[in-house]
């Protein structure tokens, strides 16, 4: 829609420019058509290379859309086994981590009741 509006505004600019060329023009009327229908071929030429560069333009647009939207998906789908790998790699780590943590609960308890052990004694 962006691309559409930007053509759309640049058509409107150059009927605008050609019309003020127009009124502004120090030949007379005569010699201003006379130079138009000289030049006839050159402006369709040069309309015919402007729509042929329009369409190009969709196309590589739409082109790079399509090969986005892919480059997307696949980015999305590494990043996701990617992650999944992860977590296999750290669930070993994890329960290691979590055996280590309940023998220092132990260790904790143990000494806490040595120390009461040893708090009654005295």
């Amino acid at each position: 829609m962006k691309a559409k509006s930007v053509l759309m505004g640049m058509v409107v600019g150059g009927v605008a420019a050609g019309i003020a060329t127009l009124l502004a023009a120090p030949k007379s009327g005569y010699e201003t058509r006379r130079t138009l229908k000289a030049n006839k071929d050159e402006y369709i030429g040069s309309l015919k290379d402007i729509k042929d560069s329009v369409v190009e333009l969709k196309n590589t647009v739409a082109t790079a859309s399509k090969e986005g939207k892919a480059s997307i998906q696949t980015f999305v789908t590494d990043v996701k086994t990617a992650l999944w790998e992860w977590k296999l790699e750290t669930e070993e780590n994890k329960m290691a981590l979590q055996e280590d943590i309940k023998e220092l609960e132990e260790s904790i308890s143990d000494l806490e009741s040595e120390l009461a052990a040893n708090s009654e004694e005295k």
